[in-house]
């Protein structure tokens, strides 16, 4: 049957509009006038096909030295501008904060994870919630909150020797309950023990689930090709695990209120609970504060922050002093002379006394970074970098890993030395400029620098305090440290499975740890009822 002249029109119409369409969106794959310079493109691919899922930042590494401090990329039709030079970040990042301070769109996290948390949640939380949250948290994790929070960061230390004495085998579960202790207490009033049985597993559960589908190597490319976002579920099986995750987050973040709500004030009152008696219901608080449900979302998102990234680097460290025996042996030196006692623990730890535990912690950081790339940024206007072009819009990454490895600025950067930062403040070789230079790359910079890092330094350094006074931390298989065969990357950079035990160093150990653990179960319990 032969078509009438209207409809074989639209037919010409409506497929010369899509051809139009469809030119347009190729040629935005290419190059935009004035880039930062970087690979050559493929056509309706841009670079994607040249980065590799596996350590992807090493690509970038290679990038860096090839075309200078500036990268430009073009990932489909979007573009991305690698900073690979601490002088760019400050001039750029923390000088002009403002201009590259929103956070690019992640469709999954914010349409079907989280849709209620598009604006709050931590990976993508816009710029006046992010101004507000820093705020409020500020008497937490920063001068005297920070202080407040020592007795608790110690206490749940001490229970992670104890714990680690008792079974040393189950270590990584271990790690895993100490990374949610303070964290959960911090937030919500109550301790974990004060949770279902499971919630911690649970928790832990939920991370992986989120990690999956915010993880390029994993994620479908929905944010590049939009065309996917229309598969159907049956097709698509990333709808199906996005549903299974948002129900799982939502039931942790639920708890967490629950308990907020019962939690008694002992000599510490937690952020929720504050957050609470301001807020107003059911749905529209006046400007300043949080309604009940931006607040269960927003502290949720503190939370992943906060258990994620310690977890993970407390495995780096853990890695780190495992395979270099040299250095334990320094800071064990340093922590027996401080703590000067073989039966007990210090009441309180004056960390300014442990200069080279602080250095190795640091020095881990530096090394391997459980961020190398850090959070992406978008830029809110059309900018000009080293009078490169960067439009509007464009994901502005912070490449850690190329200057924390930076040669120039370090004597063997891919070596793990804790005394560089023993003989200078930044690490650096001497005579090295140092304006404007931050300490480590590792938390970000500027106006997105993630404010929980004083809180995650204070705990690391308490947690391996203890640890070291208690134990040697030896080696049960070769250690494999080198980037390319001891880690995995994702969201984070992680090391792979890796074999250790915890041998104690006093004897008598038992009782002098029973009685230090029922001493640090006191003063949670003082803290916090």
């Amino acid at each position: 049957m032969a078509l009438s002249a209207p409809v074989l029109l639209a037919l010409v119409v409506v497929g010369g509009i899509s051809l139009y369409n469809g030119v347009l969106w190729l040629l935005s794959t290419l190059r935009p006038a004035n880039y930062p310079p970087g690979p050559r493109t493929l056509l309706g691919l841009g670079n994607l096909h040249q980065i590799p899922l596996a350590l992807p930042f090493l690509k970038y590494h290679e990038w860096a030295r090839e075309y200078g401090p500036v990268v430009g990329l073009k990932l489909g039709p979007n573009n991305m501008v690698i900073l690979n030079d601490a002088n760019l970040i400050y001039e750029h990042i923390v000088k002009r904060g403002q201009h590259f301070s929103a956070r690019p769109p992640r469709y999954i996290a914010q349409e079907h994870i989280l849709p209620d948390a598009r604006n709050t949640y931590s990976l993508f939380m816009r710029n006046d919630y992010s101004r507000r949250l820093r705020t409020i948290t500020k008497q937490f994790l920063v001068g005297q909150g920070l202080f407040k929070l020592a007795p608790m960061q110690k206490a749940a230390g001490t229970r992670l020797i104890y714990n680690l004495f008792q079974s040393s085998d189950d270590w990584m579960e271990h790690i895993n309950q100490w990374g949610v202790t303070t964290p959960i207490a911090m937030l919500s009033g109550s301790p974990v023990e004060d949770y279902d049985e499971n919630w911690v597993h649970d928790y832990h559960y939920s991370q992986g689930l989120m990690e999956e589908l915010v993880d390029p190597a994993s994620a479908p490319p929905v944010d590049i090709f939009p065309i996917l976002r229309w598969v159907p579920a049956i097709f698509a099986g990333w709808k199906g695990k996005a549903i299974k995750t948002r129900k799982a987050l939502l039931y942790a973040y639920g708890a967490m209120m629950n308990q907020a709500k019962k939690a008694r004030h002992g000599t510490f009152q937690s952020l929720i609970p504050r957050l609470l008696e301001q807020s107003v219901d059911p749905s529209t608080a006046p400007e300043g504060r949080f309604t009940e449900q931006e607040i269960k979302l927003m502290m949720g998102g503190m939370l992943d922050a906060a258990v994620d990234s310690s977890v993970v680097t407390f495995q780096i460290i853990l890695l780190a002093l495992a395979a270099h025996p040299e250095a334990q042996r320094k800071a064990q030196a340093e922590i027996d002379r401080v703590f000067n006692s073989d039966t007990a623990l210090p009441e309180s730890i004056d960390l300014n006394e442990l200069p080279y535990l602080n250095a190795c912690v640091t020095e881990a950081l530096r090394w391997r970074p459980v961020s190398p790339l850090g959070l992406p940024r978008e830029t809110l206007a059309d900018e000009i970098v080293m009078g490169y072009h960067i439009p509007k819009g464009a994901t502005v990454v912070l490449n850690q890993w190329t200057i924390q490895q930076d040669p120039e600025f370090y004597d063997q950067p891919d070596r793990y030395m804790p005394e560089r930062f023993i003989l200078d403040e930044f690490g650096a070789k001497k005579g090295i400029s140092q304006v404007g230079r931050k300490t480590l790359y590792t938390f970000g910079a500027g106006r997105r620098e993630c404010p929980g890092k004083d809180f995650f330094f204070q705990n690391m350094r308490l947690g391996f305090a203890q640890i070291l006074w208690a134990f040697d931390i030896v080696p049960t298989e070769p250690l494999h440290t080198d980037i390319l065969t001891g880690f995995t990357s994702s969201v984070v950079l992680r090391p792979k499975p890796f074999g250790v035990k915890f041998v104690p160093r006093r004897a008598n150990f038992a009782g002098i740890l029973a009685e230090e653990k029922r001493k640090a179960d006191l003063k949670l319990k003082e803290i916090l009822t």
